[in-house]
């Protein structure tokens, strides 16, 4: 048979010696690939041995040296071109992690290597470091550092010289670091070259280029390497110089904004009585001196409470933790320290409020010293006109609501009147209303966290029979459910439980929606669902059926489900009930509720069976049975804890 591509090459074969330099000529002139050389090759072999045969491989020969040269000439351009462009990057001063970027991308580019890596020398540690990466394929490489003399980078340090090897691992003429070793085999590399990176005398890192297979760098590609290696110390080198003038300039323009400063100083001491009394004169809020204080000082300044908490901040710089103490007397703290932290109390007769903090990179002059402590006597002011209106506010809302949720109906026109000239509520809109309680905190905390949530969002907020109330100017409650819980255990830090109704369009309304906030809180409770809120809707199927039941509808389903159980457990000491909470709880399957009541599996079955006598029938196994009968057992749950003339409100109630 015969070979097709012998046959091809021979129908390719030159007729003489002219027409093979002919198309040698014009492969050299196109820069034909290699490919179409070898083709040409291959014909020259298939073609008869003699003379012209011989001169054809001559000129096969010369061809070949030719196109050698060319593509070196093209690998010198390319080289020199990328000097031209790297030149002109360091001419543009640019970002220096930009340039050297630039660098590292180019130098891959131009040797064709599988990564690129610019470490430098630590010069507190005296190792080399990476500082980037081009080209790896695990972090490893990224972290590695080498210590002067181990490895190729630590080789190039100490010596100042390239150096090269096409097999990293085998070559006997390096020490080399067990980490890093480590780190080249995860990454696959073999064969590594690094240039010297040099400023002056000194070594200050080193260009590295790598490949995942066995490569042998030749004295030209070396050469462009420790060229470009050049360019990134003078990256480096203009980058030191930029920022030590920066920092000249720095301090130079520090001394000039100290004068001015100065003079900025005296404006703001004569302006500062004009800006803050005005403030506590029309009632402006504490944030809003804040604010004017750190723009007047240049600072960030903190109003603390009596307890330590910070009440409002302004500025953008941070405030110390722990917070400093308040001075005892009436003058400003100066701790040590920079930034400078100052304190000042903020004082009306013997009545605290805690104190002002003031944090700025500079002592401040005497006239803000005066300034601050000025700012002190205004928030004092501020907040003692707050807490007395406040107190009056709380405690007209407070009655108001009182009556409103009172035993006895009130008069509702009397009462309409005043909740309209109190402006408390605003009964044009749908209210919700919330009923809560918390754990790991007190009352009173939950009250201040209420008053707090009602006076950014708007309500009224007031304690009534041991709970906290909320009426808020919402007219969805699902959405309130879903979040009242979790603001106000934020605001408290402990764990807040709030029964959720609505909505309510008039006084009436909001009285009766009380009613059933305060019967889901219970039912949340009772249920175990602490630290939650919910309507009367989220309380499932359960919930659903207390809205539209009897008390004797409820003893009756008692009566035929769990009543009969309990009786048997009460006169015989049996546990029949908690083994139906364990099998329903378990999806009724008695090995798992054997695991959860920790028996044997025939103890669950033997007390199964006696439930099927005591009861006279099978039909709670299943599946409308078992619904009423677990049913009947959260039911009776609920009854232990709340009466059923309080769960199941008689009609008209």
């Amino acid at each position: 048979m015969l070979d097709p591509t012998a046959d091809t090459a021979a129908r390719s074969a030159p007729g003489t010696a002219e027409d093979l330099a002919a198309r040698l000529l014009h492969l050299l002139a196109t820069e034909a690939p290699a490919v179409e050389f070898e083709a040409l090759a291959a014909a020259v072999e298939a073609s008869p041995p003699g003379p012209r045969r011989d001169e054809m491989f001559l000129a096969l020969g010369s061809a070949g040296r030719v196109r050698d040269l060319l593509a070196h000439r093209r690998r010198r351009e390319r080289a020199a071109l990328a000097l031209v462009e790297s030149a002109r990057d360091l001419a543009s001063l640019h970002d220096v992690d930009e340039v050297l970027d630039a660098l590292v991308r180019r130098t891959r580019q131009l040797l064709r290597t599988d990564a690129t890596y610019l470490a430098l020398r630590d010069p507190d540690r005296g190792d080399v470091y990476m500082r980037i990466t081009l080209g790896t394929l695990t972090r490893a490489i990224e972290t590695i550092r080498q210590p002067v003399g181990s490895g190729i980078g630590g080789r190039v340090v100490a010596t100042a010289v390239p150096f090269a090897t096409a097999d990293y691992l085998a070559d006997p003429r390096l020490r080399r670091d067990p980490d890093v070793t480590d780190a080249v085999v995860e990454d696959g590399i073999v064969s590594i070259a690094g240039a010297p990176m040099r400023r002056g005398d000194e070594v200050v890192g080193v260009l590295f280029v790598a490949n995942r297979y066995s490569r042998a760098f030749d004295t030209a590609e070396m050469d462009l390497l420790c060229s470009l290696a050049d360019h990134a110390s003078i990256v480096i080198g203009n980058a030191e110089l930029f920022e030590r003038a920066e920092r000249t300039a720095a301090e130079l323009r520090a001394a000039n904004e100290e004068l001015a400063e100065r003079q900025r100083a005296l404006e703001r001491a004569g302006a500062a009585h004009e800006q803050m009394m005005p403030l506590a004169l029309r009632r402006a809020d504490l944030g809003e001196l804040v604010d004017t204080v750190a723009v007047m000082l240049g600072g960030t300044v903190a109003a603390v409470g009596t307890d330590g908490s910070v009440l409002v901040t302004s500025g953008d710089g941070d405030l110390p933790s722990p917070l400093p103490e308040p001075p005892d007397d009436a003058h400003v703290a100066l701790p040590g320290g920079v930034p400078t932290c100052w304190t000042v109390p903020v004082r009306a007769g013997d009545t605290s409020f805690g104190h002002l903090v003031l944090v700025t990179d500079e002592v401040p002059s005497d006239a803000d010293v005066r300034t601050f402590e000025r700012a002190a006597q205004t928030a004092a002011l501020m907040l003692l006109i707050d807490q007395q209106v406040g107190a009056a506010e709380h405690q007209v809302r407070g009655e108001l609501l009182e009556d409103l949720l009172a035993e006895r109906e009130p008069d509702w026109t009397a009462l309409t009147r005043r909740i309209r000239s109190s402006g408390a509520l605003d009964l044009r809109v749908a209210h919700t209303v919330v009923v809560a309680t918390a754990t790991g905190v007190t009352r009173a905390a939950l009250l201040r966290a209420a008053t707090t949530h009602v006076g950014v969002r708007g309500g009224l907020a007031a304690e009534h029979d041991g709970r906290v109330v909320m009426v808020l100017p919402r007219p969805d409650p699902d959405a309130v459910a879903r979040t009242i819980a979790v603001e106000l255990s934020r605001l408290t830090g402990g764990r807040v439980t709030a029964g959720v109704a609505g909505p309510a369009d008039t006084a009436a309304d909001v009285r009766a929606r009380h009613r059933e906030a305060q019967r889901t809180l219970r039912l949340l409770v009772a249920l175990g669902r602490d630290g939650e809120g919910a309507c009367p809707t989220d309380l499932g199927m359960l919930g659903v059926i207390l809205d539209g039941t009897t008390q004797r509808q409820v003893r009756a389903l008692l009566a035929r489900t769990v009543e009969p159980l309990r009786r048997y457990d009460a006169d015989h000491n049996a546990l029949l009930l908690d083994t139906l909470d364990a099998y329903f709880a378990a999806g009724r399957n008695p090995r798992a509720a054997a695991r959860r009541l920790q028996v044997h599996p025939n103890t669950v079955y033997q007390r199964l069976d006696r439930v099927d006598h005591v009861l006279g029938h099978r039909r709670w196994r299943e599946t409308e049975g078992g619904v009423t009968m677990q049913l009947g057992l959260q039911l009776h749950r609920l009854t232990t804890q709340i009466p059923l003339e309080e769960l199941v409100p008689a009609p008209g109630t």
